[in-house]
């Protein structure tokens, strides 16, 4: 039997037990498709059962596949007397969502489960982080901005701005990762020459986040994507790929706050 088709693997909060009340709704849509394939496994379950019930037969149904008294039936698939065809699935068209009861039992509501995308940014953003702080990959260019040898369009931009700014994109989504990467350029800043520091009004806070932190972050994405800076700083504009359940989720505690008001 070809390894593609020895099962598939479902998220474990979608599993159900054989005997629950939505097994014939369930088993009957399964036939629609693999009728032949649902019928064997069920054959199987039956005879394992049977053979528990009689006594002739201890163990889990692990074991029992294993053993040589199911192997009449392992046969006809050896023999390919069946062509068993078990679904592939798609893990990123699986709706990350469960139907729960309200507590009133009338309308059943969704759970909106933790979103795994965001946590696979921050792997990914940590990169980003190591490269900063560790490996100081990106301290030669923003030295050299800070020190007048290299021109900035983020530097110029906060030259030229007369508003203070409220809210900044960080690009990297958690906190720790930030504050780490904050203290690093704060060290950098210390190095910025005489002429830059009064171009820049001797904001510290302000130009480490509207210019260091995006400088630092281009310079590392041009670096570990191999882009050159242009398309890193696309990359960079962008922002992170929001999900639609963080939105979901979003937009759920939005709703929340109003109400409690």
């Amino acid at each position: 039997m070809h390894c593609e088709m020895s099962g598939i693997r479902v998220p474990l909060r979608r599993l159900k037990h054989l005997d629950c009340k939505e097994k014939e709704k369930l088993i009957k849509r399964a036939r629609k498709l693999y009728e032949q394939s649902v019928n064997w496994c069920l054959s199987l379950i039956a005879h394992y059962r049977e053979r528990l019930r009689r006594g002739s037969f201890a163990g889990s149904f692990l074991d029992y596949y294993a053993a040589d008294i199911s192997y009449p039936i392992r046969k006809a698939i050896q023999d390919r007397d069946l062509e068993i065809d078990f679904p592939k699935v798609n893990y990123a068209d699986l709706e990350d969502s469960e139907e729960e009861t309200s507590l009133d039992g009338k309308k059943p509501c969704k759970k909106i489960l933790p979103d795994r995308m965001k946590a696979a940014r921050d792997r990914a953003n940590q990169k980003l982080v190591d490269f900063i702080v560790k490996t100081k990959g990106a301290d030669h260019h923003l030295l050299d901005i800070v020190q007048g040898r290299k021109q900035s369009r983020w530097l110029v931009s906060f030259r030229n701005s007369s508003r203070y700014v409220i809210c900044v994109e960080t690009y990297l989504e958690d906190e720790d990762q930030l504050d780490v990467v904050v203290r690093h350029l704060q060290e950098i800043y210390k190095q910025i020459d005489k002429k830059t520091l009064n171009l820049v009004r001797d904001d510290k806070v302000s130009f480490v986040l509207e210019v260091l932190l995006p400088e630092a972050i281009i310079c590392s994405i041009a670096a570990l994507d191999g882009l050159d800076y242009k398309e890193a700083e696309k990359k960079y504009l962008q922002g992170p790929p929001v999900h639609y359940r963080e939105k979901e989720l979003f937009d759920k505690n939005i709703l929340k706050k109003i109400r409690k008001r």
